[in-house]
């Protein structure tokens, strides 16, 4: 394959947004980031990011990563991508440990063979069964994290696990935690009635907590719970659901106040109904309901959301009004990807994937070149 030149009018690159760079791909990576010259291809107007990075979807495009099959995921993948993000984390809620590990295998075998033209699936997140607070999830599936338990777990899905979700109150959780970091899972903390344990799993090698304020216990002032935990500990990123249904907007200055660009990760915590018109979608097997963009069950509970990675990045600048491009990068790109470890992504520079967000106003478009 030949090798393309990029020179886009501005790119977020070490930690600068440059005007007087140029970009060589060649075979879908980065091969070198120099100085423009006047022969040089040009993007339309627009700032180049490194391509969005969303750790947690449930489904898109009409379909749901829990129904397993190749068909659903690349539609899901396909939509993903259309939606703004390069790569993604295919997401399994909560369901009996049998299910789990079927579907969980299921999907680890795509992941393992996808080559296809969506988004890349960095892996598989499993948010559940080691919970405490519900949210949509069934809390009779609830289990506590021994090691029968992530035996089963780690045997069915293997290196494709990428992150795991627990509520660090649940008995065992610290020791789960080392233990999944020893196999070379990442671990999120969140859905807790309380912060107990918190402080353990995180000395434990937990670097994130899941869709801070939903699902956990809340902030007050005699009892910081787990938001209170979460904004004050520099060890952890916390991932926010910026719909403006799942937190508020002065919520979400809150904790970008305190969580700042190094900190911050937009998620989408996406289902089926993400990229599609409102209407009845399937989630677990469960119906929930989209209106007005806004996701929830039967129970009226909030059961994950519409977004896509272009429109919480959208929402999120109409949120915090202060946010630059280079804290966009972070927040929807570099984090995120370091979160997990997945060293291709998050960043512009040699040897990177050659995937990026170019946005331009409100325009917000993935950038994946072809070889010239």
């Amino acid at each position: 394959m030949g090798t393309t030149l990029l020179q886009p009018t501005s790119t977020v690159f070490e930690g600068r947004l440059r005007d007087d760079l140029c970009i060589e791909v060649r075979d879908g990576v980065v091969t070198d980031v120099r100085p423009r010259t006047a022969d040089t291809a040009r993007l339309d107007d627009g700032a180049l990011l490194p391509g969005f990075v969303d750790l947690q979807v449930n489904g898109a495009g009409g379909r749901s990563v829990d129904e397993a099959t190749p068909e659903a995921l690349e539609i899901v993948a396909r939509a993903v991508r259309a939606g703004g993000a390069v790569a993604f984390l295919p997401t399994l809620i909560t369901s009996s440990l049998d299910s789990l590990c079927a579907r969980g295998r299921a999907v680890a075998e795509w992941i393992r063979t996808y080559d296809g033209p969506g988004a890349v699936p960095l892996g598989v997140h499993l948010e559940g069964p080691f919970l405490e607070r519900p949210g949509t999830h069934d809390a009779r599936e609830f289990l506590d994290p021994t090691d029968k338990n992530l035996d089963r777990i780690l045997d069915a899905i293997g290196d494709a696990l990428r992150l795991v979700t627990l509520a660090p109150s649940r008995p065992g959780a610290p020791a789960a935690v080392r233990r999944l970091r020893a196999a070379g899972v990442h671990v999120a903390l969140g859905h807790a009635d309380d912060a107990n344990g918190f402080d353990a799993c995180v000395e434990q090698g937990a670097n994130c907590v899941t869709h801070l304020f939903n699902a956990m216990s809340p902030l007050h002032h005699r009892d910081p719970g787990m938001v209170g935990h979460a904004l004050v500990d520099d060890r952890v990123g916390c991932s926010l659901i910026v719909d403006g249904a799942h937190v508020d907007p002065i919520a979400v200055r809150v904790a970008y106040r305190c969580l700042g660009p190094a900190r911050t990760i937009l998620v989408t915590d996406s289902v089926a109904a993400a990229g599609m018109p409102d209407g009845e979608y399937s989630l677990n097997g469960a119906s929930v309901r989209a209106e007005d963009g806004v996701v929830r069950d039967a129970s009226g509970n909030l059961a994950g959301s519409a977004l896509t990675m272009q429109g919480a990045v959208r929402r999120f600048r109409s949120m915090v009004c202060d946010a630059n491009l280079l804290d966009i990068a972070r927040i929807a790109s570099t984090n995120p990807a370091r979160s997990i470890g997945a060293d291709s992504f998050g960043e512009i520079r040699v040897g990177a994937r050659a995937l990026f967000s170019r946005i331009q106003g409100d325009a917000i478009e993935v950038v994946a070149p072809s070889a010239t």
